[in-house]
Order: C-alpha cells, then structure tokens, then sequence
C-alpha cells in the first residue's frame, strides 16, 4: 500500500468527505482567511508553508498537515509550487 493510499484510508477512516487534489501555482501568497471545515493535507510534490499568526510551517513531499475548522491561515508555496490530496470535515 502507498503513502497515498494510506493517507485517502485514513481520510475515509476518520470521518473526513470525499478527497481531491489540488495543484498550488509558484510562489503562491493568499490572504489571511479560515475555512468553516477542518482540513487534512497529504504533500504529494512541492513545498506547502502553512502561514498562521504563531508562524509558518513548511510542509514537504510525503508530510501531512492539519488545520483545525476556524484557524486563521494563508497557504504558500515555493519556488515549484505544489500538489496536495486533501479532506474536509
């Protein structure tokens, strides 16, 4: 079983809705917002940098970032932007 598949098993294990992918463009910069959903992340390709007030996290191939329903956040990426398989709940 991959990594990936791991990941989606868990996903569906934990209550979360139905996966998708999403491709970041380079150096994407968004505002501050907060989603109404908790979201889980699996890295495929790429750098994520999770920007909350406390500080940003950076997130590579194969990590797994997690962000609780009404966190304040921006998503950015590198250089080579970056491709995440992602849950909502």
């Amino acid at each position: 079983m991959t990594e990936q598949q791991r990941f989606l098993e868990k996903l569906q294990e934990d209550g979360y809705g139905t996966p998708e992918t999403k491709t970041y463009p380079p150096h994407a910069d968004g505002e501050m917002h907060a989603h109404d959903q908790s979201v889980r992340l699996l890295i495929l390709e790429g750098e994520f940098r999770l920007a909350q007030p406390s500080g940003t996290t950076v997130f590579g191939p194969g990590e797994v970032c997690e962000l609780a329903a009404g966190s304040r956040h921006v998503e950015q990426t590198g250089a080579d932007g970056a491709r995440v398989v992602l849950g909502k709940k």
